[in-house]
């Protein structure tokens, strides 16, 4: 009795927990890939509402202003998630390319507005999709981009 009770001692946290020294990272594409380069080129997008809105609609420049800051910074947070969760070696280590700024058809402000909400809104359905499917920090994560969006839709509608 007392060699089985130092050897569930010695283990039992690791067998409880399920966690063996021999875990290793999931295969397959992370979910929040794709997530991280909706939100590069939302920002991508936004970036260029402003530049071409500034000066005929500087409301709607301001709106898109905040949208590219807010996706900026779901982008860094979700590529932060991404090296934390599956670091790559130092030989490898490389910067995903850069997602290039999409043309925006005409600097027509409805065009822009439309353009700019729809892409709030299929950031907020993605991500929100995603939310269930996710453990804790990646789900709150999630959680919290698809809200950000659904603010900046309702705004840009």
């Amino acid at each position: 009795m007392l060699t089985v009770g130092t050897a569930l001692l010695l283990t039992g946290p690791a067998a409880l927990t399920g966690c063996s020294s021999s875990a290793r990272a999931p295969s397959g594409p992370d979910p929040l890939e794709s997530p991280a380069r909706r939100a590069e080129a939302d920002a991508a997008l936004a970036q260029a509402v402003v530049q071409t809105q500034t000066q005929t609609n500087p409301a709607l420049a301001a709106s898109a202003r905040a949208l590219a800051e807010d996706r900026t910074t779901h982008a860094t947070a979700l590529r932060a998630e991404l090296r934390r969760a599956r670091p790559l070696p130092p030989a490898t280590s490389a910067v995903p390319p850069p997602v290039a700024a999409p043309a925006v058809a005409a600097p027509d402000l409805s065009a822009a507005r439309t353009a700019l909400a729809q892409a709030a809104r299929a950031a907020q359905d993605e991500a929100a999709g995603l939310v269930v499917t996710l453990p804790g920090y990646r789900a709150a994560l999630l959680a919290s981009v698809a809200a950000c969006c659904a603010t900046h839709a309702a705004l840009l509608s």
